[in-house]
């Protein structure tokens, strides 16, 4: 059997990033525990560019290469794509895992859906992580296609034993050691700073390390207000992209962390580091929907006064800022969040023995990939 991994890149990376850990993921399990099962990990992805940002292996002139023993397709290599997916009675199709409602190439629509097709074929769509309740309501349930040939059911990440659960590679089964004096890790969209610079240059003498992306101008311009040149040189370092095992490596050593997105985040969770998440910005403020259902899980980890601190804090962060609210008085907004900051700094060593309980549980919950292959092997009795 071949798994074939489906990714567009749509916004700021995170869909390639989930979809390469999970291909490397698949990997090792294969090599460990069922070589003879999975001859083949496929990924079709549209975006080599963004790609090559967190994987430099990748050759952006190939239309099929193989990386880290992940077969790697461009998803707009019409030809290519359809003279390899269509031997064997599309032997590579045999199981798709289609992320984050990406949709199918056209080359493989064709190929599904011809009648000359004699197998079944299974789709599994991985959602979005979220922590809302929809998740464990629809995690396993089945969707209709056009064809009786072609199966589909949803498949949902999360943080309970009710979804799919994170992926949790070897390296990140065990909790990484607390380093109280390590340095502060920026990933975020675009925003005003001020209130949390302010924290980290009056109450610390960390480094400030700001991930290169969309939020990046954004953390600088708050920090300049906030260090002096001499100090701004050696305190604030921007981080270029880099590939995902330096990334976790970087992101451990860190003893707070604010980070964006949901592959970064699923990391942030599994870390057990103090840890903001600032979510995507949308309509009529449902990210803060988003943010609440993730608060809601973490909540029985702290005290009360220390779960006070933490949902101000987040909940501020996370409300639009004058770029698209502007009646928010960002200056009476920047001073509660600093104050909050400061909380969150001073109390940084106790929050983190609820955020390691937070992270222990949810590896309680299985590796995603793992969770994946016993569905597999259960419902479609592949031996």
């Amino acid at each position: 059997m071949e798994l074939t991994i489906l990714c567009k890149v749509v916004d700021n990376f995170g869909d390639i990033g989930v979809a390469w850990r999970m291909s490397k993921r698949f990997v090792e399990l294969a090599e460990k525990e069922n070589p003879k099962k999975i001859e083949k990990i496929n990924l079709v992805v549209d975006g080599l560019e963004a790609f090559f940002k967190i994987e430099k292996l990748i050759n952006l002139k190939q239309s099929f290469q193989i990386v880290r023993d992940v077969y790697v397709y461009d998803w707009n290599d019409y030809d290519v794509c359809y003279k390899n997916f269509s031997q064997e009675d599309g032997k590579k199709l045999s199981f798709i895992i289609e992320c984050f409602q990406c949709g199918r190439p056209d080359w493989m629509e064709k190929i599904l859906f011809d009648d000359k097709l004699q197998r079944t074929v299974q789709i599994l769509m991985i959602d979005y992580l979220t922590a809302e309740k929809y998740a464990e309501d629809f995690h396993q349930l089945m969707s209709l296609t056009r064809s009786a040939k072609v199966q589909k059911v949803n498949f949902m990440p999360g943080f309970s034993d009710k979804t799919g659960g994170l992926i949790i590679e070897d390296k990140w089964k065990k909790i990484p050691q607390r380093k109280s004096d390590g340095s502060v890790l920026f990933f975020t969209y675009q925003k005003n700073w001020d209130g949390v610079a302010k924290s980290f240059v009056q109450k610390t003498d960390r480094q400030i390390l700001a991930a290169k992306g969309v939020g990046f101008e954004s953390v600088k311009h708050s920090f300049e207000k906030f260090l002096t040149k001499p100090e701004f040189s050696s305190r604030f370092v921007p981080l270029d992209f880099c590939n995902q095992s330096e990334w976790d490596n970087l992101l451990m050593d860190c003893s707070f962390l604010f980070i964006r997105g949901e592959e970064s985040l699923s990391r942030a969770c599994l870390s057990g580091i103090p840890f903001v998440w600032h979510a995507y910005v949308q309509t009529e403020e449902y990210q803060l929907v988003k943010v609440k259902a993730l608060l809601e899980v973490m909540k029985k980890y702290f005290s009360q006064n220390q779960f006070k601190i933490i949902e101000k804090l987040w909940m501020l962060i996370n409300e639009s800022d004058f770029q698209t609210n502007p009646n928010c008085d960002m200056e009476k907004k920047n001073q509660e969040i600093n104050r909050l900051c400061d909380i969150f700094i001073e109390k940084g060593d106790d929050l983190a023995v609820g955020y390691r309980k937070f992270a222990q549980d949810l590896r309680k919950n299985g590796d995603l990939c793992q969770n994946i292959m016993t569905f597999i092997k259960k419902k479609y009795i592949i031996e």
